[in-house]
């Protein structure tokens, strides 16, 4: 088998992670971060239908993205790492030239983040040319999805194995699965048996990251029970987006009542049923559903969830709630708080008419989170840096983070950025 240029050796990071539990765990080597999907996430394609495939060059020009951020800006401003995420489609349908200018471009960004004093955490996403989940390539641990998507995973980290700092980790599948056990035919966990294995064989000291189903939410994570969480290189992945209501009101791509659900304030204590209702109301008079989706129906739905959300008064108990399961999984696990990341968290923008409203509801949100996982002595990285809908730029445009946020999540804030 043709092995990939391995990328450049990278010298030692300075760790500058200051967080610590209560119990006075290590500084977590991925504190707080923030996630780009600029450079190898939105592949290009061309054609249509079952002619769809991926364009010639499909990922961005590394260095023409590079010049879109200020490394050391983000350093100042007090992240220590980002995360890097990569659709492995052109991957595993080019050949071998589109691969090495992959990692060409990989290790261009690691090296500049290097530069700068950042960590780095590379996660790999199954194709989704035809919006395939990715338990679509979960096909048995001998399938030939997963086996051609398991050949492109050990390909990655062979080449970052030559990184030996710790602060480079590869996520080898992210959201892996939608049930947090899967009730017909294997489980993910057992997919993660196999590519841990075979990854350790070419990468014995390449920090890996390690998830369960559900998404990676909470409800997959407080289920894993593995031999690989005693291995102090294997860190763990959450994913958190709770109450869902409000980090995903408007979102076309979930659950069909929530593209008309808006106006929803955190906590609930802070706005008014009335309100939310209203313009929840108004907005289903705007938006087109799918043909197969009845109307009526799911803005029935919303409604209801509208109204449970006031009266469950979801807030900063509900919040504190989901992360003490953590805690007490963390504890049965004998896991160290410094292996564990959430590596995506965040609140969509909410936007009347392209305008944005209620931001403060947003950083409150982002304050009580992230606050909660700090307390734990938890890493984060929130989702994501700068593209919207979840980006915490008030404009992309702009040169820094909204100010308001950056403050909830406790960053620096530049004065020139005010």
């Amino acid at each position: 088998m043709r092995r990939w240029p391995a990328l450049a050796a990278v010298v030692a990071l300075a760790c500058n992670a200051a967080l610590t539990s209560a119990a006075g765990a290590s500084p977590s080597r991925f504190a707080r971060g923030a996630t780009l999907v600029e450079f190898f996430m939105f592949p290009a394609t061309s054609g249509e239908g079952a002619a769809k495939a991926y364009a010639e060059r499909p990922y961005h020009s590394a260095q023409a993205v590079l010049k879109q951020f200020n490394f050391d800006d983000l350093r100042r401003i007090g992240f220590d790492h980002l995360r890097i995420p990569v659709d492995v489609g052109p991957l595993m349908a080019g050949d071998e030239q589109r691969r090495a200018d992959f990692l060409r471009d990989l290790d261009s960004v690691l090296a500049e983040l290097q530069r700068a004093g950042l960590g780095a955490i590379v996660t790999l996403h199954p194709p989704s040319l035809r919006h395939e989940l990715p338990e679509t390539y979960l096909d048995g641990p001998d399938g030939p999805k997963f086996t051609r998507y398991r050949e492109v995973v050990e390909r990655i980290a062979g080449a970052l194995a030559m990184i030996h700092t710790g602060r480079v980790a590869l996520e080898p599948m992210n959201e892996p699965q939608s049930e947090c056990r899967r009730r017909n035919g294997v489980d993910w966990t057992v997919y993660q048996e196999l590519m841990v294995s075979r990854i350790r064989r070419i990468a014995p000291e390449l920090p890996l990251f390690l998830t369960g189903g559900c998404w990676s939410n909470i409800e997959g994570i407080v289920l894993l029970d593995t031999d690989l969480l005693r291995d102090p290189r294997n860190l763990v992945t959450v994913h958190f987006y709770y109450p869902f209501l409000f980090t995903h009101q408007t979102a076309t791509w979930t659950m069909p009542y929530l593209s008309g659900v808006v106006g929803v304030p955190y906590p609930a204590a802070e706005g008014s049923l009335v309100m939310t209702l209203s313009s929840t109301r108004e907005q289903f008079r705007k938006i087109a559903l799918p043909a197969n989706v009845s109307p009526v129906l799911t803005q029935l739905k919303a409604e209801r969830e509208v109204l449970k959300y006031f009266y469950e008064g979801q807030g900063p108990a509900q919040v504190e709630g989901w992360m003490r399961q953590v805690a007490e999984w963390q504890q049965r696990q004998r896991v160290d708080s410094d292996r564990i990341v959430f590596t995506e968290f965040g609140a969509m923008k909410q936007k009347v008419q392209g305008v944005v409203i209620d931001k403060g509801s947003r950083a409150r949100w982002l304050h009580d989170a992230s606050a909660e996982i700090e307390r734990h002595g938890w890493g984060w990285t929130v989702f994501v840096l700068r593209d919207d809908p979840f980006g915490i730029y008030d404009r992309m445009s702009d040169r820094y983070p909204d100010p308001a946020l950056l403050r909830a999540l406790r960053l620096n804030v530049p004065a020139e950025g005010e």
